[in-house]
């Protein structure tokens, strides 16, 4: 379907049914036909809208207007024009710049944020030549079968996907084309983004070379502190298309939270219980979701682990290979405005690599701190208490 919004016409696909939305935002390079593969994995719960960027796929390409500003205003249109009035913005790449704008903007209707190998609220400053490198990679089939191969991927695509990439390339407007390496990824958008208050995910690649992990760890984490992240092992930029059924299940498990109100924990006291269910459930994800992603952890050997997600992730991996099991009792809870001091007791149990069980007793003392989706988390958490 068609949608006239800002000024222009945006091609929109719908699927799906309910009373919660999906609204999916595609890269640079793609189209609405992008989120396919994640799409049909989750219209048998969410309605589904997905739309073409002004430029691309089926959409109007006018002569202007392609800075993220003008496309976070066409996406607005279409959402106001369906009428959607609870939804949740998926975002990949160029789109997720986009949707970071959209969700700083804090509309009404909006119930989470999922920025899928976003590129960073932060300019992209490239040397001139890759920058011309850049404007030109979607100029012919050789250049974009060069840059799916060399930059885009670390999975191979099978036939059908990897022919609708080189479609979707070559179908863009030239001016469309010539405007994110020229414009909109040289914007800056970090002030917009400190306002961002709903539940945000951030999907990232393990081999992606274009928004790296370490990338999205020093430019975005630090402006959405209560973001969580999801790595894919073994994946590449294109993650809709190299493992759509990983990201709809990732995406499935956070709509399912924001849809029950687990997604956050409204009070400091809520989240030792929320840590020891996904600890003993052997969640990494959740786990990390209890922390801040600016958190200093220290462990039970006393080693520090201080505001690095990749490390507090492989370390808390690395805990989980134990199976084990814990139980925080709280004792005391202090809370002066977004800061709680939480007093607590704690038992854990792991399995030693010899098989034998080991079990260690404490009382810990955690900082929380409070996000601005309204949800605690774990700022600092020491487990050898006050001494």
């Amino acid at each position: 379907m068609e949608i006239k919004s800002n000024g222009t016409r945006i091609h929109v696909t719908q699927r799906g049914s309910g009373e919660l939305a999906l609204v999916f935002l595609h890269y640079y390079g793609g189209s609405s036909r992008t989120w396919d593969g994640v799409a049909s994995e989750l219209a048998d719960r969410y309605r589904i809208v997905a739309t073409d960027h002004r430029g691309w796929g089926d959409s109007a390409a006018p002569a202007d207007g392609y800075r993220i500003a003008d496309l976070a205003a066409d996406a607005e249109g279409v959402i106001e024009a369906l009428g959607l009035q609870r939804y949740v913005l998926v975002g990949h790449s160029m789109g997720g710049k986009v949707a970071q704008l959209i969700a700083s903007r804090r509309p009404g209707g909006l119930e989470g944020l999922v920025l899928v190998a976003p590129s960073p609220p932060s300019p992209m400053l490239l040397p001139d030549e890759q920058r011309a490198t850049l404007t030109g990679a979607y100029q012919s089939r050789e250049s974009v079968e060069f840059v799916i191969d060399h930059v885009l991927t670390a999975k191979s695509l099978d036939a059908a996907r990897r022919e609708q990439v080189i479609e979707d390339s070559l179908k863009a407007a030239p001016q469309a084309k010539a405007a994110w390496p020229n414009v909109a990824m040289r914007e800056d958008i970090t002030a917009a983004v400190a306002s961002i208050d709903a539940p945000t995910i951030v999907i990232s690649g393990e081999l992606d070379q274009v928004d790296r992990v370490a990338t999205l760890q020093a430019e975005l984490l630090p402006r959405i502190p209560h973001a969580a992240m999801h790595i894919l092992p073994g994946t590449g930029h294109l993650s809709p298309l190299e493992a759509p059924a990983e990201v709809a299940r990732v995406i499935a498990r956070f709509v399912a939270a924001i849809e029950d109100k687990s997604a956050v924990c409204s009070l400091p006291e809520q989240v030792p219980v929320a840590f020891d269910a996904a600890l003993n459930a052997g969640h990494l994800d959740a786990v990390l979701g209890m922390f801040s992603n600016q958190a200093t952890m220290r462990l039970t050997n006393g080693e520090v682990v201080q505001e690095s997600p990749a490390e507090l992730r492989n370390r808390l991996a690395q805990l989980l290979t134990t199976r084990p099991r814990i139980r925080n009792k709280v004792r005391r809870v202090l809370t002066s405005g977004d800061i709680a001091l939480v007093l607590l007791d704690w038992t854990l149990s792991v399995t030693l690599p010899d098989g034998q069980e080991h079990e260690e007793r404490g009382t810990a003392t955690q900082v929380m701190e409070k996000g601005r989706d309204g949800g605690w988390r774990l700022r600092i958490s020491n487990p050898s208490g006050l001494n």
